[in-house]
């Protein structure tokens, strides 16, 4: 798209009136929840398909579900600018609802409405681009393996499934191309229509996703509402490469590179308030990293507004003065110390990284005695000079960067034991919850006591130490040889794999 949707133009046409707020858009969770729209350019048409995958446990079952995208060569797969005018869509299906009630087929509207509700100046390239999108929308096949959702029946789908069913367009303009007025005309999918009718929506607020530029930043927004509300506004973490996946965007093995690259997208989001702090850090079960958010005011505030059990929420957590500050900006503060100017200093974080930084300073610091000059009359000028020439620091030498590190290694280890004996306390209190439905599901009342009847009058013939037991014990005796049948006959995942399901929000909905 040439121009940002940075700005709404002011309408010159009455609108007709909108439920509880203007702003709102309901975005259809089924398309935010498997990326659907990924946050590349749209110009990219080298990838004609993409998979997400995951295995999840629904009903104490494990199941693998998965979403695979397939467009043309011509035309691609849909991404930002898509989304863009996807929502500028579900802005016009509301007013319809506030019509008739219900969004219905077919949806009709102008090219000058879209424009307007995108925030665009009207020309010719514009109308081509609205065209291109119906065509994308209506081409693209999702491939839904027990991962979509349908409200209506309540079931997860199995099937090949689009969002639109057609696309038209009708209207006229003048050889030129002037005095152009478009319209168009939309036919959902069932499935679509079901799901939007039947509210299994995600609240959005329009005005603020229009104040974002970067694909990123519009590819997260969505997904903060659902994150936040799922947590109760409390701090969440995601796995950075996951979320890439989703994205559909480059995952970069370097700390220094993320934060380049997501970080700015991050930023925006923090400067429209939708999140008040970010962070990346190591993840601590696998290799990688993990993206660190904490909930913005302007984001609360729309959680408090769309969802009545939310409204109680403060409009910050305490969670977000727990975010670290950026790493970066303590090792610009630290070259700040010794006289180096502020451009040089980013300069030097950018180039070397944080870490490399800090540890540096702090032991040319022991160098100079503890900050006494010790004869060094350019401190600055040693501690460039010592980067760039990319000067070793001992391995023997901790610094205060190294010596958190292993502190928190150690409560980490304290923590992740404790936390492992609590899961594992809560694995056995779960099988033994799937025994007792086994044994509820085999024997009724007075089937269960006929068996145990049975059981005893077999063991007491048969089995010398159950005659030695003393008859008032017969009856425990006789059920704990029954559940041990069942526990033989029952297939539940091991612990591992419960935990792995257990212990991290999934990506897909598992209810």
């Amino acid at each position: 798209m040439s121009k940002s949707l940075a700005h709404k133009t002011e309408r010159s046409a009455p609108l007709l009136p909108v439920a509880v707020d203007p702003d709102l858009v309901r975005f259809e969770k089924n398309l935010l929840q498997i990326g659907f729209f990924g946050a590349n350019d749209s110009r990219d048409k080298n990838r004609t398909s993409r998979r997400i995958e995951q295995v999840v446990f629904r009903n104490g079952h494990k199941v693998k579900v998965a979403a695979e995208f397939r467009g043309s060569e011509q035309l691609g797969l849909p991404s930002t600018t898509d989304r863009d005018k996807f929502i500028a869509l579900l802005k016009i299906l509301s007013e319809e609802r506030v019509k008739t009630g219900q969004i219905a087929n077919p949806i009709r509207f102008s090219g000058y409405r879209m424009i307007q509700e995108l925030g665009l100046s009207r020309n010719g390239e514009i109308y081509e681009e609205i065209v291109r999108w119906g065509k994308r929308m209506t081409d693209t096949t999702i491939t839904s393996e027990k991962v979509v959702y349908r409200a209506a029946k309540k079931v997860y789908s199995d099937e090949v499934l689009h969002v639109f069913r057609s696309f038209k367009r009708t209207g006229e303009s003048n050889l030129n191309g002037t005095d152009r007025q478009e319209h168009y005309e939309v036919m959902l999918e069932e499935w679509l229509i079901e799901n939007l009718n039947q509210r299994y929506v995600i609240p959005e607020d329009f005005n603020a996703y229009k104040m974002l530029t970067r694909p990123t930043a519009k590819g997260i927004f969505g997904n903060l509402h659902l994150w936040f509300h799922a947590s109760q506004g409390r701090q969440v973490e995601k796995d950075y490469a996951e979320l890439c996946n989703l994205l559909n965007v480059q995952v970069y093995p370097h700390l220094s590179k993320i934060k380049s690259t997501m970080g700015l997208a991050l930023n925006e989001l923090v400067n429209i308030k939708y999140l008040d702090k970010w962070d990346v850090q190591p993840m601590s079960s696998k290799e990688g990293y993990k993206i660190v958010l904490a909930p913005g005011p302007a984001l609360m505030r729309v959680l408090r507004e769309s969802y009545p059990e939310q409204r109680e929420l403060p409009a910050a957590k305490s969670e977000v003065s727990k975010l670290p500050s950026s790493p970066e900006d303590e090792a610009i503060q630290l070259l700040k110390k010794h006289g180096i100017l502020p451009v040089k200093c980013a300069a030097l974080v950018e180039r070397f990284g944080a870490d490399l930084v800090c540890d540096t300073v702090e032991y040319l610091e022991t160098q100079m005695n503890s900050g006494k000059r010790n004869g060094v009359e350019n401190p600055a000028g040693l501690i460039i000079y010592s980067l760039e020439k990319d000067l070793p620091v001992p391995n023997g030498f901790i610094s205060s960067r190294r010596r958190e590190l292993m502190r928190q290694a150690a409560e980490h280890d304290r923590a992740k034991e404790e936390a492992r004996q609590a899961l594992e306390a809560a694995y056995m209190r779960w099988v033994d919850g799937k025994r007792q439905e086994a044994l509820a599901e085999r024997y009724s009342g007075d089937e269960l006591e006929a068996k145990l009847s049975e059981v005893i009058k077999r063991n007491n013939k048969g089995d010398t130490f159950f005659r030695r037991v003393p008859a008032a014990q017969h009856r425990n005796l006789a059920l704990q040889l029954i559940m041990k049948e069942i526990r033989d006959g029952l297939v539940l995942p091991s612990f591992e794999e419960w935990q792995s399901q257990n212990g991290q929000i999934d990506l897909f909905q598992a209810d």
